[in-house]
């Protein structure tokens, strides 16, 4: 009788080998309601053991075999992403996982490819931001545009991620969700690009006219020109500058020679600063000697 009502169940390295999930992953999502299982005890079965149930083990690998999709060459996240490094970033190993796999049981979520770096279902390939909308974010409404992580938020600006930390740090964009230790962090797409249609980060306009930042960064405050300045907080970095896109469209951007002559300007005016605090240092230092000789003088 035992064996009979264990039949319609695997064991849990059988379901493991079957969707190429590790231990944790598997009980996890079957703890959210994906996949029916038993514990040993509970059914006289083998002790400290779980069963899953073979008909939504197999259904789910089914899922996703049935989808004729082409074997591609993936090495990292992009536009596509394999559900192994999905589980990683931002999905975690229960309910985000377990959402995503259920929509594609249900039909809502099909992938884009297949990646032999992974085995199983881990390496089936979709479309990132479709797999970004089943991470589980209490109390959080997902918006049709979505959330995207720091280094998507970096390429949409044109800057490093270390400026995407400065403008958090400064509360000039804020975090879409309350960070999960292990994941990636997000900001809503919404609100980073309508930061993107004001701002231009000067990193990126030089990039864009092939000229020197710091240069550039310079010549803008010569003239006068309101910057919106961010402090960095990585070690050994500064500030991060960026430029109304209004203003921007009303100034003209100079030429590298313009920018070097402008340089050459500004260091001929330092130097000449600088020769100029030396010499009244040196006559100061020259003009208190002669007042303690006049002094002696006059006292004789």
């Amino acid at each position: 009788m035992r064996d009979a009502e264990l039949a319609p169940y695997m064991s849990r390295p059988e379901a493991m080998a079957a969707l190429a999930l590790t231990h944790r992953t598997i009980v996890s999502v079957a703890a959210c309601g994906v996949i029916r299982y038993v514990k040993g005890p509970e059914r006289n079965f083998p002790a400290r053991c779980f069963f899953f149930l073979r008909e939504d083990v197999m259904n789910i690998k089914a899922a996703f075999e049935h989808h004729r999709v082409p074997t591609l060459a993936y090495s990292k996240p992009g536009k596509l992403i394999a559900l192994r490094h999905a589980m990683k970033n931002y999905l975690g190993h229960g309910s985000g996982l377990a959402g995503a796999i259920r929509a594609v049981v249900d039909g809502r979520l099909v992938p884009a490819g297949y990646s032999k770096r992974f085995r199983g279902i881990t390496g089936y390939l979709f479309a990132a931001q479709d797999l970004r909308r089943y991470r589980l974010m209490p109390g959080v409404e997902v918006t049709p545009e979505g959330y995207i992580n720091y280094r998507e938020a970096a390429a949409l600006l044109g800057v490093a991620v270390r400026e995407i930390r400065g403008l958090m740090s400064g509360g000039i964009i804020h975090d879409a969700v309350e960070y999960q230790f292990g994941l990636s962090k997000f900001v809503a797409a919404a609100d980073l690009q309508r930061f993107a249609e004001s701002y231009v980060a000067i990193s990126a306009l030089a990039k864009q006219y092939r000229l020197n930042t710091i240069a550039l960064f310079r010549y803008l405050r010569a003239y006068g020109t309101p910057l919106l300045s961010i402090r960095l907080p990585e070690k050994g970095t500064r500030h991060a500058s960026f430029l109304s896109r209004e203003i921007a469209c009303q100034i003209q951007i100079p030429s590298p020679k313009a920018l070097r002559e402008a340089a050459e300007r500004r260091i001929l005016a330092d130097r000449k600063k600088r020769w100029m605090r030396l010499r009244l240092a040196k006559e100061a230092a020259l003009r208190k000697p002669l007042g303690r000789v006049r002094r002696i003088s006059s006292m004789a």
